[in-house]
C-alpha cells in the first residue's frame, strides 16, 4: 500500500473519531465511566470534547499532507505510528488499572494502525 493511501485512511479516521467524540461525548463518558456522578459527567463530557477537536486537528494535517513528497509521508507515517502506539499503550495502562471500561476493540484497532503505520514508513520503496 502507498503511503499516501495510509495518510489518507489515518486522517479520514481521526477526522471521523473527532466527529463522533463530539456528537457522542456524553454517551461515551458514560460508557467509560459507569456509576459516575452528574458533576463528573460533566467535565469528562467537555473533556471529551476538547480531545475530539484535537483528534480532528491532527486528522485533517494527517489528511493534508498526504501528497507533500514521499519523504514528508514517509516521515509522518512514522509519527503516527509513534502516536498510536503511546496511545495504544496507555488505554492499556488504564484497562489494566481498571481505572475506566475500555472497549478492546478500540485497543486492537489503535494498535493496529500503530503497527500498519510503522510497518509503512520503514518498509522501502517499490521500484518499477
Amino acid at each position: 500500500m502507498r503511503p499516501q493511501l495510509a495518510l489518507r485512511l489515518i486522517g479520514g479516521g481521526l477526522v471521523l473519531q473527532g466527529l463522533l467524540f463530539y456528537s457522542f461525548a456524553t454517551p461515551l463518558t458514560i460508557q467509560i465511566f459507569p456509576g459516575a456522578s452528574d458533576e463528573a459527567v460533566h467535565v469528562g463530557m467537555i473533556m471529551r470534547r476538547g480531545l475530539a477537536a484535537m483528534s480532528f486537528l491532527a486528522g485533517l494535517v494527517i489528511f493534508l499532507v498526504r501528497d507533500d513528497g514521499y519523504r514528508t509521508t514517509k516521515r509522518v507515517l512514522f509519527g503516527c505510528g509513534i502516536g498510536f502506539a503511546a496511545i495504544t499503550l496507555s488505554l492499556i495502562n488504564i484497562l489494566a488499572k481498571q481505572a475506566a471500561v475500555i472497549p478492546l476493540p478500540a485497543i486492537a484497532l489503535y494498535g493496529f494502525v500503530a503497527v500498519y503505520a510503522l510497518y509503512i514508513s520503514v518498509r522501502k520503496r517499490k521500484t518499477a
